[in-house]
């Protein structure tokens, strides 16, 4: 679609949102103002993203579309990206799982430009969206996976989830298929597979945020992980409720990590390697990499 021009105040709004350097409540201003500064009832825009200059098309009605398009990038997570982008400085090979709207692989490409990018989105619309953004910046090194990554190839149900306050387009998960005749499937894939069949040697990056699955897809990549053939990790970390009974995705994906002798950083400027322990229980997000020796 052709960029609209933004009224005074959209413009006044972007210039606020990418400028203004205090962070506290910009997110609220943004949420509070944007629909007062629409110069028509049209909600569609196109944003020019920070990372690379990339265009990608937006619903501003939708909230993370909405912190691309007046922000430029995630704002809630701009400091993961930062890191990001530092991690992706001479990557070859970045896997990016749960991709969304793949602000984390345009990031990517936006820091490398000669690396290949697999992402994978199992959500119909979502990934048709992100093949558009693809195209649209002639992203010849972004390949858009429609699948799910857990522990194996087959099937799995695709659960549509918007958040507590139903506002989040980008939570949705998949659980196992139970055969449900009425249920939304979606194809699975392991990485090691995966990367099998597409020749792929080694991992130099790779993003896990699949909404609790994360330990299933680390099972998937457990050849890869164990002979040493993924540098760097990002991963989401979901904490189960304490007495609960279930189990936990983080202490599992941690536990899986530390046995394979990684170690592990909160993302940030400034990466601080330590061994696993009670510290990690702070964060909703680690960076992870294997101990040199």
């Amino acid at each position: 679609m052709p960029k609209q021009r933004p009224s005074t105040l959209e413009g006044l709004l972007i210039l606020y949102a990418r400028r203004f350097p205090i962070r506290r409540g910009k997110l609220r201003v943004i949420d509070s103002l944007w629909q007062p500064a629409l110069s028509d009832q049209c909600t569609h825009r196109v944003a020019t993203l920070r990372h690379g200059g990339f265009n990608m098309s937006c619903d501003i009605s939708e909230m993370l579309q909405r912190q691309f398009y007046f922000f430029g990038t995630y704002f809630l997570e701009q400091d993961i990206l930062s890191c990001w982008n530092a991690a992706a400085k001479g990557a070859k090979v970045v896997l990016d799982v749960g991709a969304n709207a793949g602000i984390y692989s345009l990031a990517a490409l936006a820091s490398q430009p000669d690396a290949t990018v697999h992402a994978f989105e199992p959500t119909p619309e979502i990934a048709a969206r992100l093949r558009a953004t693809a195209r649209l910046n002639g992203l010849e090194g972004l390949y858009v996976h429609e699948m799910a990554v857990l522990n194996d190839n087959g099937w799995a149900i695709l659960k549509r989830f918007r958040g507590d306050l139903g506002t989040n387009e980008g939570m949705n998960f998949v659980t196992r298929d139970t055969g449900a005749s009425d249920a939304e499937r979606v194809p699975t894939v392991s990485l090691d597979q995966f990367c099998q069949d597409h020749s792929i040697d080694h991992v130099d990056l790779l993003k896990l945020d699949i909404q609790g699955n994360e330990y299933s897809a680390l099972k998937g990549a457990e050849h890869l992980v164990e002979a040493g053939r993924v540098g760097t990790i990002f991963m989401e970390l979901n904490w189960a409720e304490s007495g609960g009974g279930e189990t936990c995705p983080a202490t599992e994906s941690v536990q899986f990590l530390t046995q394979a002798g990684y170690l592990f950083s909160k993302p940030g400027k400034r990466l601080n390697w330590a061994r696993a322990g009670d510290w990690l229980r702070s964060l909703s997000d680690v960076v992870a990499r294997r101990a040199r020796t």
